[in-house]
């Protein structure tokens, strides 16, 4: 996978977690990178609409891909499944995972739009450094809204 895709990715999976009603780590996170990009409340406001408008269509798509990969799962453990139905289910899985990433993708390049030229700079910075894994707080530089 392109360094530039999967950058892309980790910011669409980072700013926009596709939970209803984000928790507590999610909504810190959230918070976080708010604050280090300095984001107003214009695009605070923006970026949420943005979420919220393609929010049904990722889950769709989530759902797609969890049951494609659950189809697979189960035929792969049947010693009776012909391989060409499994290279169909497989294709299936595939196909809905790059609708995934395409929608995702999608999500990113709208929320961009919403950032100043140095605010996407920042972010990619960012992402070029490694976003903390969800859970873990931010740490470094970063974590302050200062680069180094």
């Amino acid at each position: 996978m392109s360094s530039l895709l999967r950058s892309g990715l980790m910011l669409a999976l980072v700013l926009f977690p596709l939970a209803a009603q984000p928790g507590p780590a999610q909504a810190s996170r959230r918070d976080q990178i708010s604050r280090v990009l300095d984001l107003t409340e214009a695009q605070k406001a923006s970026i949420r609409a943005i979420r919220d408008k393609h929010r049904p269509d990722l889950i769709l798509r989530r759902d797609a891909m969890r049951h494609a990969g659950i189809d697979l799962r189960t035929a792969l453990q049947d010693a009776t499944t012909p391989e060409p139905k499994l290279r169909a289910l497989y294709d299936k899985a595939a196909a809905a995972r790059f609708d995934m990433i395409l929608a995702r993708r999608s999500l990113r390049l709208e929320v961009q739009a919403t950032l100043t030229p140095a605010q996407r700079a920042q972010a990619a910075e960012m992402r070029d450094r490694g976003w903390p894994r969800r859970g873990e707080p931010m740490r470094g530089p970063m974590a302050h809204g200062m680069a180094g």
